[in-house]
């Protein structure tokens, strides 16, 4: 039944290296332009990835340049770009932009409202998260949908009261160049760090954060280099701990064999120089782009059993599974991939098939535009029945 191009604002807090953040620029980049037209807008400014939307053929970027923590002016500006940019569906992301998003869009009376959940980060007990929780757990009941990217996500919104007729889960999907990696790539960035090539890589990608329990990893980085001394240990990614978790490799006598590389644009060489991508998650997960992309180079993984992890591949599949925290089983699963080079490149082999199947970026895209399709649609019959108006201005 759609027949206008529809206007889609996509809202996040801001454009830093992310994986709700890269979800939304793949996808701001990837909608059909002849059938939607996508407007960008962050709370905060000055961040990565806002470069390549600068550069995005028919995406439009706006910051709301929220001026810290109690600027709620925000609030105000975003529901009056929302009238002017005649915006039909928004759709926010993350905390606190789902709550300033949905807010502004009632204000506004924007026709449709997608709420996008990312499993939740409970170690973020702040009063501050609290309270924009409290207020999201409300809002999002006035929502067209509700859209977790994995069944745990899923079973989290539910379990937070939502109407389960809302509930649409869409996979994150991955752009083909985040899966490609040359020989040359490898050895660029094993020389760029002094790694021989006969050392054993295992790595990770992700924020320093407690979520991401880097602790684990750095101890069963330990148990590791007590069987194959050579492997080098590569952890990619910044955030508030990293100056904690040097200091505490080097008490675990890892100076030499563990590499920070900080935050990096260009992911796969390091992911493709990996023999075991390892993840070792405490809090949650919905659906990991750094799984993903591990899977599709090939990677064999070991991750821990939290969220939605367990939904992209069975263990044995693509990777081996561990329980969070568990340094000991954690170093087990990596040793042996480490020294099983058939098991090692099978797995990989089979997380390739998986991710081609499930998980490419094309993929997620229909998803999201059959998604905002449907929505408005169903607005539009409703107005034919003369129970709503159908385009943004007539809604209002």
């Amino acid at each position: 039944m759609i027949q206008k191009k529809l206007n889609v604002c996509l809202l996040v807090n801001d454009l830093r290296y992310g994986g709700a953040e890269r979800q939304l620029v793949e996808l701001a980049r990837g909608l059909d332009k002849d059938r939607f037209s996508p407007l960008v807008v962050t709370l905060y400014a000055g961040e990565p990835l806002e470069r390549e939307l600068r550069h995005a053929s028919g995406v439009e970027l706006v910051s709301l340049e929220r001026k810290g923590k109690w600027d709620f002016g925000a609030l105000r500006r975003l529901s009056r770009l929302l009238q002017s940019k005649d915006v039909h569906i928004i759709q926010p992301f993350l905390t606190p932009s789902t709550a300033f998003g949905l807010s502004a869009a009632i204000m506004a009376r924007t026709p449709v409202k997608i709420a996008t959940e990312r499993c939740g980060v409970r170690l973020n007990t702040s009063v501050g998260n609290k309270v924009y929780r409290f207020v999201e757990d409300r809002l999002t009941r006035f929502a067209d949908a509700v859209v977790p990217n994995s069944e745990a996500g899923r079973d989290y919104v539910l379990s937070r009261g939502i109407d389960e007729d809302k509930v649409r889960v869409i996979y994150n999907g991955v752009a083909p160049e985040r899966t490609t990696c040359l020989p040359d790539d490898r050895a660029a960035v094993r020389s760029s760090f002094g790694i021989r090539p006969d050392e054993p890589v295992v790595g990770i990608v992700a924020s320093l954060t407690p979520a991401k329990d880097h602790e684990t990893f750095l101890q069963a980085a330990s148990i590791i280099r007590t069987h194959v001394p050579s492997t080098r240990f590569l952890i990619v990614g910044d955030g508030p701990l990293r100056p904690q978790l040097e200091v505490r490799a080097q008490e675990l006598g890892l100076s030499d064999a563990v590499v920070f590389a900080g935050h990096r644009a260009q992911i796969a060489p390091f992911i493709g120089t990996m023999d075991a991508a390892v993840l070792s998650s405490c809090d949650h997960e919905g659906c990991s782009n750094f799984l993903l992309e591990a899977m599709g180079l090939a990677r064999p993984i070991v991750a821990t059993d939290i969220g939605g992890n367990r939904e992209l591949f069975a263990s044995g599949e693509a990777g081996l599974f561990v329980e969070p925290g568990d340094a000991a089983a954690m170093a087990s699963a990596t040793l042996r991939i480490l020294t099983a080079p058939q098991l090692a490149d099978e797995l990989g082999r089979r997380g390739r098939a998986v991710f081609e199947r499930r998980f490419t970026l094309p993929t997620m895209i229909k998803a999201y535009e059959d998604l905002y399709t449907e929505l408005w649609d169903l607005r539009a019959e409703r107005a034919e029945s003369g129970h709503e108006p159908v385009t943004a201005g007539e809604w209002r």
